[in-house]
């Protein structure tokens, strides 16, 4: 089999994300990164094909090496790519900064651990990712799952039930929940349920509805906000995925926010409809409606995934 020399660089942010890369054409993420030309060295091909691709300016003095990997190649089929992998130095990668050029046409910043590898080449979730967590402290971390729910109880038993297992099972699994912080309906069933089972439990309310929702006490960590949108920022950056149970407008209305900030690249995390009972499949079909009246676009549906029960909510998410 035959096998493409490249160099490869790795970019991690404060998140501890690394940026990946997409090029025109072509449906899979690898790193940025190339082919030497005649007389290169593999650090001055990672130097020169950052710049051509990001516009970022690194040295070779600035690299250090993590490794060589050989896996299949992402976008040659039958070949095998062998890749010289180097650590950049910190640079400004903020979303502002990073623009892809010449043949990139997306960049998606991923966790190695928490992340959607979802399209993410061999390379990355075969190779690379596993060797940063094993050479690097810091990325493989407590796992956070970032629930919208209602504040109410609803008129059927299955709603509390499972945002009960939901509690129980997070619990056990070691992940940690992300809720508007409320005590009451189906939002403190589930927290109550993850606290008596040993779990951690991030609260984040508004002040002003506090006396409302009547803000739980006893959670593992609770932030009060001034605003709804302040509530939403910190939910989102707080969860490494999206799950909304059964709820009303607010519900919806968080969780459609979320999705929305997967379509625009503003994040790359999973969302999740936790259909119990059935009580999305109007929603489900709505949205299929939508989409054949040409108003949503494909790409909003690569993150989401309709799921039945807790167990195959976590079996999709492989936590």
């Amino acid at each position: 089999m035959s096998v493409i020399r490249v160099s490869a660089v790795v970019f991690v942010n404060d998140d501890l994300e690394v940026l990946t890369v997409r090029k025109r054409g072509t449906t899979g993420f690898m790193l940025p990164g190339g082919k030497p030309e005649p007389g290169e060295s593999f650090e001055e091909t990672a130097v020169r094909e950052v710049y051509e691709e990001l516009g970022l300016r690194i040295s070779v003095p600035g690299l250090q090496e993590i490794g060589i990997f050989t896996q299949p190649a992402l976008n040659e089929p039958g070949m095998m790519v062998e890749a010289h992998v180097y650590l950049a130095p910190i640079v400004d990668t903020s979303w502002g900064k990073v623009h892809p050029q010449a043949e990139i046409e997306q960049i998606r910043w991923v966790h190695p651990v928490a992340g959607n590898l979802e399209h993410q080449a061999p390379l990355n979730t075969e190779a690379v990712f596993p060797a940063l967590v094993e050479q690097f402290e810091g990325f493989d971390v407590q796992k956070s799952l970032t629930v919208f729910m209602g504040s109410s109880m609803g008129n059927s038993p299955v709603f509390s039930a499972e945002a009960n297992r939901l509690g129980l099972e997070s619990a056990q699994r070691g992940v940690r929940l992300v809720y508007g912080g409320a005590q009451v309906g189906l939002m403190g069933q589930m927290a109550d349920a993850a606290l008596s089972a040993g779990g951690d439990v991030l609260g984040v309310i508004p002040e002003f509805m506090i006396p409302l929702e009547k803000a739980h006490k006893n959670l593992t960590e609770l932030v009060v906000v001034e605003t709804m949108h302040e509530r939403k920022a910190r939910m989102a950056e707080e969860g490494d995925a999206f799950v909304a149970l059964p709820g009303g407008p607010g519900t919806l209305e968080e969780f459609f926010e979320a999705w929305t900030w997967y379509y625009l690249n503003q994040h790359n995390k999973p969302l999740y409809l936790l259909n119990v009972g059935g009580y999305w499949n109007p929603l489900i079909e709505a949205l299929e409606s939508m989409a054949d009246a040409g108003f949503v676009d494909s790409r909003y549906f690569e993150a989401l995934t309709v799921v039945q029960d807790v167990d195959q909510l976590f079996a999709e998410l492989g936590w």
